[in-house]
């Protein structure tokens, strides 16, 4: 039974980003879990952003705006964090649509299995809508772990954290030598405090890809940061891979049988660890083939 009373913080930062705004915003507050406090930084935005923020605030009172000076994502992020009132924090982009029923499920699955964070599957979508494409994620904590040391395990603005375990690490965004991937650092930082990791196993986000996003602007640093971050992990977590990859169980979807091969993969590569293939046993020959051939290209 969902527990009604739990508050949950979304965090939002905003910047130049009036023509998905309106669906993003709507899209919180036609949620079908209703405590919430809605949190949206209007970071220095010089279109019509923060003339529609002020409208939806005028109607809605679990709106906060906080506007001001350009600072930047990773500051607007943990402004939003150390402001947030909640139990949980839900993050969101300024141009993502979250489906109606996201908070409901992430928060009975967090607290049914005392989660410390937790995504979900999401669509991609271009600047109509358009789906392009359907990301799955690993859903237990083990197969989370195993992503760690492959691909990041997230989608960012899919994400919803609980705020008692960053306030107790006194973790926040931007406090290492990766600033362009600010995420995935932070999800490595909270595994290194042993923070537990899951997904719901259900669609709860459209996650809109831009020629203009940060993702793609900040691309080739973007890969740099990722590529350090995931080769330090499998060095220093070797015999944790080792284990959970002995110990696989039955009927994982798609991304699990995928991120077993990009890690037997990677232990191959890194290690010269022949022993390690045996683990693709349970993998069909075509996840096997199709994901060595996108490690090979993507090197």
């Amino acid at each position: 039974m969902i527990e009604q009373n739990i508050l949950i913080s979304v965090v939002m930062p905003v910047y130049n980003a009036e023509k998905y705004l309106d669906e993003a915003i709507q899209s919180i507050l036609n949620q079908t879990y209703k405590n919430f406090e809605f949190i949206i930084i209007n970071d220095g935005s010089t279109d019509k952003s923060l003339k529609i923020i002020e409208s939806y605030a005028k109607e809605d009172s679990r709106i906060i705006l906080v506007s001001r000076e350009n600072r930047g994502l990773v500051y607007s992020l943990n402004e939003g964090i150390e402001k947030a009132k909640g139990k949980y924090i839900a993050r969101m982009d300024a141009d993502d649509i979250s489906l109606s029923h996201r908070f409901e499920e992430q928060i009975v699955l967090m607290e049914s299995n005392k989660l410390d964070i937790c995504g979900s599957h999401y669509l991609l979508v271009d600047q109509n809508n358009n789906i392009n494409g359907l990301n799955i994620t690993p859903l237990s904590h083990e197969m989370c772990f195993l992503s760690l040391a492959a691909k990041v395990p997230f989608a960012h603005p899919s994400v919803m954290m609980r705020k008692g375990f960053l306030t107790k690490h006194n973790l926040l965004y931007g406090q290492s030598q990766y600033t362009i991937a600010e995420d995935f650092d932070l999800w490595m930082r909270m595994y290194e405090h042993g923070a537990k990791f899951g997904n719901v196993n259900d669609i709860l986000l459209r996650y809109r890809i831009l020629d203009n996003s940060l993702s793609k602007v900040n691309s080739v640093g973007l890969a740099r940061d990722t590529k350090k971050m995931l080769n330090t992990f499998l060095k220093k977590n070797k015999d944790k891979l080792f284990n959970i990859l002995e110990n696989l169980p039955q009927g994982l979807n798609s991304e699990e049988k995928a991120l077993v091969v990009r890690t037997v993969y990677k232990l191959l590569v890194k290690n010269c660890n022949l022993s390690s293939i045996r683990f693709l046993k349970l993998i069909d020959n075509k996840t096997v083939v199709c994901t060595v051939l996108s490690e090979m290209v993507n090197r």
